[in-house]
């Protein structure tokens, strides 16, 4: 069968011959592992082609077991940025690639960056830290207005009765006409989650679109994949899978300050913190203010804080966390923090 998607194509066939490096390798069989379930993606493949995968896959998983932990984390990060990365490959094509006169525009920011965007159709999209966005330069010639988002963004989506706006994460797929909400979907967080302030979204698990759900305003559909934190005791890494992973529809959580929705208020440079471990307090701050946060203690690391910080230097809050269970800081260069 012939391959519409020229890049993975090439990757495939570099497979097959042997001639993939290590990453390229690591894309591929994660490709085959994460979209088995998606057979419109694998059909791409013929089954000869699929069937070789297979066989590779099945005799190089020994040499992907690792006797060290640090080895282990190393592989599944790698597995998972893997799969974010044939995501967007798979999803550009099916979505966004198949209108050859449709110009793609793609933003991608680092941490402690966040941008505004105006879309074609007059809809308004701030983009946060460490997040990557790709959509058209016009909905003119598409029956729907379709982006891809990895990472985390606020969406007011203009109203278009004739044309859904479909976002595409890589957990989450949404529906709207005409709304407001917060997508986030980090590939290195275990929850992906949408939070709707104003109007009505359909949503559902990325490829399983015999199963969705509507949100109603104040309500935020919660997407949870322990495999994630699972797979960092065992010696096999694995991607991803959305097979097992549990949703929930929850009610947002508002803040007493001015009744602003907490999954909405790295908008205002605000951070709330209701008994969070110190792990992943750091994750947030990595993004909010551009820096690399290491934990050298494990016991730290699991401590858990809650507090609310606002347009607060970095160095401030880490004092003040310190000051509830004690830690050491120590800058080792620029933007650059040990804690211990």
């Amino acid at each position: 069968m012939e391959h519409h998607n020229p890049r993975l194509q090439n990757l495939i066939d570099k497979y097959l011959k042997g001639n993939c490096n290590k990453e390229e390798a690591e894309i591929v069989e994660n490709f085959f592992e994460s979209f088995s379930s998606r057979p419109a993606i694998l059909d791409q493949l013929d089954h000869e082609k699929q069937h070789e995968i297979k066989r590779r896959i099945h005799e190089n998983v020994v040499k992907k077991i690792s006797p060290t932990p640090i080895r282990k984390i190393g592989m599944i990060k790698l597995a998972v940025a893997a799969t974010v990365a044939l995501f967007c490959i798979s999803i550009a094509y099916q979505y966004l690639y198949k209108n050859k006169s449709l110009k793609n525009i793609e933003i991608s920011l680092a941490n402690g960056q966040q941008r505004h965007v105006t879309l074609e159709d007059g809809t308004k999209i701030t983009l946060n830290a460490s997040s990557r966005i790709i959509y058209p330069n016009s909905f003119k010639d598409s029956s729907k207005r379709e982006v891809i988002l990895i990472g985390e963004a606020f969406f007011d989506v203009a109203k278009n009765a004739k044309k859904p706006f479909i976002i595409h994460t890589p957990r989450m797929e949404i529906s709207v006409l005409g709304t407001a909400f917060n997508v986030r979907d980090y590939e290195n967080e275990r929850n992906a989650e949408t939070a709707l302030i104003r109007g009505k979204v359909s949503i559902w698990k990325t490829g399983h679109t015999d199963k969705k759900f509507i949100l109603k305003p104040n309500e935020k559909f919660v997407l949870s994949n322990a495999a994630i934190h699972n797979h960092a005791q065992s010696t096999k890494p694995k991607v991803v899978s959305l097979q097992y992973a549990t949703v929930a529809v929850q009610p947002l959580v508002v803040s007493n300050q001015d009744g602003t929705a907490l999954e909405t208020e790295w908008m205002l440079k605000r951070m709330t913190i209701r008994d969070e471990r110190l792990a992943d307090i750091v994750l947030k701050l990595e993004r909010m203010y551009g820096v690399e946060i290491q934990i050298l203690n494990s016991k730290i690391a699991s401590q858990r804080f809650s507090a609310t910080f606002e347009n607060e230097d970095l160095d401030n809050i880490l004092k003040a966390l310190q000051t509830v269970n004690y830690f050491q800081i120590k800058k080792t260069g620029k933007n650059k923090i040990q804690l211990f």
